[in-house]
């Protein structure tokens, strides 16, 4: 960790970076020399932005402009990928706490499911998976699967594989929930088409011209856009989470062979 930015981050947000915030980041209660070598550090990393006094600890100079690596944006940027303390500057219990998501199960039916898809995404090998999809009447069936990608999305994990079974689609890559895999068994490779080719996940971004709804007030038209990040009329969104950004802001109809929604009343039981 750059125990510099940890520095100058805790002195611009909090006013002050002590001692005791190093020992905390830092592991140097037992090494006063160091943390106090990681304070000069940041002092002369950030000569024009930090100020330390003996004794005291490194303060912010606030007649300097704001350093870049102290902007909110970047700082809520980093929360959300759940960045530790230093490398944000921030501790658990400092303010207002920050929530996130909670997970739902991020595994398989079974442990044994969730620890073949696992080893198979780490080593990139081929595995039989027991899915259920939602299409009508659908109970588990097995598909033959390379994985390529792991995402979490904040509530669930989900599995970016390839489709043995389709060779005339030129094997494609699709997306599995995790939770919905019921077994998981390990494919010998000699059970692979010989005509697959490995394909790499593209994280790419696509760009869409948006039309917002036209029941949005003007100030309503404005924060959305913002919390989009449309510019003058186009959005751009990564391109294997387009599904569940269509499925979120979208109004499209589901496929008549869906079950959707999976959810048809709740009770609140509090």
């Amino acid at each position: 960790m750059d125990s510099t930015l940890f520095v100058l981050r805790r002195a611009w947000l909090f006013g002050e970076c002590r001692r005791s915030d190093i020992d905390r980041a830092f592991g140097t209660v037992k090494s006063p020399n160091r943390a106090a070598a990681l304070l000069q550090g940041a002092v002369q990393a950030w000569p024009h932005h930090l100020i330390r006094l003996r004794h005291r600890g490194v303060f912010p100079n606030l007649h300097a402009v704001r350093p870049a690596p102290v902007e909110a944006g970047l700082i809520l940027d980093l929360l959300a990928q759940g960045a530790p303390p230093q490398e944000t500057g921030v501790f658990p219990g400092d303010g207002a706490p920050i929530l996130k998501p909670v997970p739902k199960p991020s595994r398989a039916l079974t442990p044994l499911a969730t620890r073949v898809v696992l080893d198979a995404a780490l080593h990139e090998r081929p595995i039989r998976a027991l899915y259920v999809g939602l299409r009508v009447s659908e109970s588990g069936r097995w598909r033959l699967l390379w994985p390529r990608a792991l995402e979490h999305t904040g509530l669930f994990w989900r599995l970016y594989a390839q489709d043995l079974e389709a060779a005339r689609q030129g094997f494609p890559i699709k997306t599995y929930v995790l939770a919905r895999i019921l077994e998981a068994q390990p494919l010998d490779p000699k059970d692979v088409p010989k005509d697959f080719t490995p394909r790499t996940l593209v994280r790419r971004t696509r760009r869409f011209r948006v039309f917002l709804s036209e029941a949005l007030t003007s100030d309503q038209v404005a924060v959305v856009r913002n919390q989009l990040d449309i510019q003058d009329g186009i959005m751009t969104w990564p391109d294997h989470a387009l599904h569940a950004f269509r499925r979120e802001f979208v109004d499209e109809p589901v496929p008549a062979d869906i079950v959707w929604p999976l959810i048809t009343r709740l009770e609140d039981r509090d």
